[in-house]
């Protein structure tokens, strides 16, 4: 128990621990150190805003501030990276510190760091990191332009608009003759979907500047030349499957191959005869069933686990391949009483006698005594049996049956002869209904049966 308490307290010790300025500052992580300090502030109010919450803001935003310009004076010119994240964290210092009913306390810093001056600071460093980018490729043309971009978002330093849209033209021209010429190669190699899809994003990416050559043209051609090339591959397996198919599943086989060439040439219309030929074949690896069993209050489980796609259920039975039965019987027993006698010896409390101990003295004992009763036990039972036999005749052959028993019982026990005080008659257990023990049995039949039926369902799909 004690163990318990303890994990507990510690437990609720640990939930209700809040995260302090100085434990985040000492992980290195300075903003948030100051964005807890100045949360803790502001929820206190300019009330409790005393000297030494002043003097500890003030110590802190000091140490923070001198460690991003020790960074940046350590920090060589052109390692951009690393100085616009410096500029980045001042910034976010700058607006956690301004506007705010302790500013004046910080303002070294707020005076130091004028808002609009550090954004177009990490502008022209973003400004000069693009410019330190030779164009050569699509790769670097758009990192160029992705550069002038973020520093257009914090400022309009210079010409840097101009040269954003200067690079992110260059990157669409550059870009779409390389897909274009990837395009090519691919075409010569025969391969067409790779090509198609090169050609496409040759027109894509050069779209905001209009069409770019034939590219639109020859993607068409290419992704034509793809399809034709899998729907043909597909169609000559689907023909030759069919020369030796003789099974339903077989057929089915080689309609999915005539499946395959209809739908990879559908954007281009239809595929030879691939379409007429796909649903002869499916025709042919259909699975007709009839169920027809009384009662039919297993309808809705045969369709469930039977059907698929090419099971396909009929009226009559001369139109079928499969005749599923299903029928039960219920064999209800009323097994009557029976009675059990039991004789039980029960050592109970007697009296107290005195008795002598080691040392002479008298003293009291309990003394004890038997007592003999009978346990009369009265035992009524019953037991339901429910056989339901499953039988398939056809193309295929199952013949199953199964048996699901459920019983109940009502217990009587009657207490006779020298019964110790702490014994009553009693009962237990009920007798239940035919109707009851049915309905028990009726849980465990169905899920059986669907067992089953899925058994039936994976043969049926070998025919």
């Amino acid at each position: 128990m004690r163990i318990l308490i303890t994990i507990f307290v510690i437990f609720f010790l640990t939930a209700c621990h809040t995260r302090t300025s100085e434990e985040a500052y000492k992980e290195g992580k300075y903003l948030e150190s100051i964005s807890l300090l100045t949360n803790n502030i502001e929820e206190k109010g300019l009330k409790k805003y005393d000297k030494d919450k002043a003097e500890k803001l003030r110590t802190l935003v000091t140490n923070v501030m001198e460690h991003y310009e020790t960074n940046l004076a350590n920090t060589p010119d052109n390692d951009y990276k690393k100085r616009i994240d410096i500029y980045q964290n001042l910034l976010k210092m700058k607006m956690m510190l301004r506007d705010r009913f302790y500013s004046s306390t910080v303002d070294f810093f707020n005076n130091k760091y004028d808002l609009e001056q550090l954004e177009q600071t990490i502008a022209k460093q973003y400004y000069d990191y693009a410019n330190s980018i030779t164009g050569t490729d699509s790769i670097s043309y758009k990192n160029k332009a992705n550069l002038y971009q973020l520093g257009l978002e914090r400022y309009n330093y210079k010409d840097i608009e101009k040269r954003y849209q200067n690079a992110q033209t260059k990157y669409m021209q550059v870009a779409a003759k390389e897909y274009y010429d990837l395009g090519k190669k691919f075409a010569q190699e025969r391969n067409y979907k790779e090509a198609a899809t090169a050609f496409s994003n040759a027109s894509q990416v050069y779209q905001p500047l209009g069409k770019y050559r034939d590219s639109d043209k020859l993607a068409i051609e290419n992704d034509k030349k793809y399809c034709t090339q899998e729907a043909e591959a597909a169609y000559q397996q689907a023909q030759q499957l069919s020369q030796n198919a003789s099974k339903r599943h077989e057929f089915r086989e080689v309609a999915d191959y005539f499946n395959k060439a209809v739908k990879v040439y559908q954007p281009y219309g239809q595929y030879r005869d691939a379409k007429a030929l796909a649903d002869t074949y499916q025709k042919k690896g259909i699975v007709k069933v009839y169920y027809n069993s009384s009662p039919s209050q297993f309808t809705n489980e045969i369709r469930e686990y039977i059907d698929s796609y090419y099971i396909e259920f009929t009226n009559y039975l001369s139109d079928a391949d499969i005749d599923i039965r299903i029928d039960y019987d219920i064999d209800f027993n009323d097994l009557g009483k029976s009675v059990n006698h039991e004789t039980k010896t029960e050592k109970v409390f007697d009296k107290y006698v005195e008795v002598p101990n080691k040392k002479g003295k008298m003293t009291k004992l309990k003394s004890y005594k038997d007592q003999r009763y009978t346990i009369e036990t009265e035992t009524h039972s019953n037991q339901l049996t429910l056989t339901t036999n499953i039988m398939v005749n056809g193309i295929y052959s199952y013949i199953k049956s199964f048996k699901v028993k459920e019983t109940s019982a009502k217990y009587k026990y009657i207490y006779s002869g020298d019964v110790p005080s702490k014994y009553r008659n009693y009962s237990e257990g009920s007798l239940k209904s035919r109707d009851e023990l049915y309905k028990q049995a009726q849980k465990e039949q169905l899920t059986e049966l669907r067992s089953r039926l899925k058994d039936i369902a994976k043969d049926l799909s070998y025919l």
